[in-house]
């Protein structure tokens, strides 16, 4: 999601800030999960227009956001919990702590769980919670209260996309930001290319106690991701299926080797598009 966000900005000249964890060196903002407030890098030339995008696996602070990015649109993006944390568990390298396992990741699972069920004072650190801290949701409590902060966080988010329903969730951007199809064009990136045994039902079984906060999370969402699409102005399949040709003709013209700018961009990944958004720094360095 973030490099169509950045791509956009490059094309229309937008101003990006960057966290820690997206450039080590370069960072324009800094935070934590109990901080109110960015440290935020500024320019003391006169014609540095602010930022207008922040695109960033951060945590949700809704007043630092509007002090940095002014009139903001807030669009998110879930992923199903399960297929997440397996996900993560893989493209991290966590199953390389298992070289001996066949199943590395239902092992990961088995030892989370037993210090979940054993030990309750390590609950909450032992917890699958993603979701629940990067929008700091409460972490205690019981579910009534839980879904009050899930329902002031649906109002407060102008948009939830969900990564299993990607370009489903990319129309609704385009139509939340009145885009143009071009805008929301992909190259999908970063396919995890090794063998990854399929979750069994042990793993799944204990994934739904050790995460049952973010799955409460995830399937609010989905449900109210479903009734978007349902409330469409428009015709959504008609669109979907106009997109999907698009995809098709741009990815078969730019993977021949097609070496113009807008092909570059377009198979770029978000740390291309990072480095090519930071570009525009040096001139408000004085």
């Amino acid at each position: 999601m973030s490099s169509v966000i950045y791509r956009y900005g490059l094309k229309n000249d937008l101003v990006a800030a960057f966290s820690p964890i997206q450039l080590e060196h370069h960072s324009l903002i800094r935070e934590d999960e109990t901080s109110e407030h960015y440290i935020i890098q500024t320019y003391n030339c006169s014609d540095f227009p602010g930022y207008n995008i922040l695109a960033s696996h951060i945590y949700y602070n809704r007043p630092a956001m509007e002090e940095l990015v002014k009139n903001a649109k807030y669009v998110t993006i879930l992923r199903s919990p399960y297929t997440h944390l397996k996900s993560d568990f893989y493209f991290t390298g966590k199953y390389l702590r298992f070289p001996n396992a066949i199943d590395p990741l239902e092992e990961f699972v088995t030892y989370r769980y037993k210090l979940f069920t054993e030990d309750s004072g390590q609950r909450e650190t032992t917890a699958i919670q993603h979701y629940i801290r990067r929008f700091r949701l409460p972490m205690s409590g019981d579910s009534k209260e839980k879904l009050l902060a899930i329902e002031q966080l649906d109002r407060e988010l102008d948009l939830v996309m969900l990564t299993e329903y990607y370009d489903e969730s990319l129309l609704l951007l385009k139509k939340l930001m009145c885009w143009d199809f071009e805008d929301i064009l992909y190259h999908k990136m970063k396919v995890h290319k090794e063998y990854q045994p399929p979750l069994t039902q042990k793993s799944i079984d204990m994934i739904t106690e050790l995460a049952a906060d973010d799955i409460q999370c995830y399937n609010y969402f989905n449900e109210t991701f479903w009734k978007r699409i349902e409330n469409y102005d428009g015709d959504f399949e008609a669109d979907l299926k106009t997109f999907h040709s698009l995809l098709d003709d741009v990815n078969n013209i730019c993977k021949y080797g097609n070496e113009t700018s807008y092909c570059q961009l377009l198979f770029g990944d978000a740390d291309y598009l990072r480095r090519k958004s930071l570009e525009k720094y040096e001139k408000w360095i004085c």
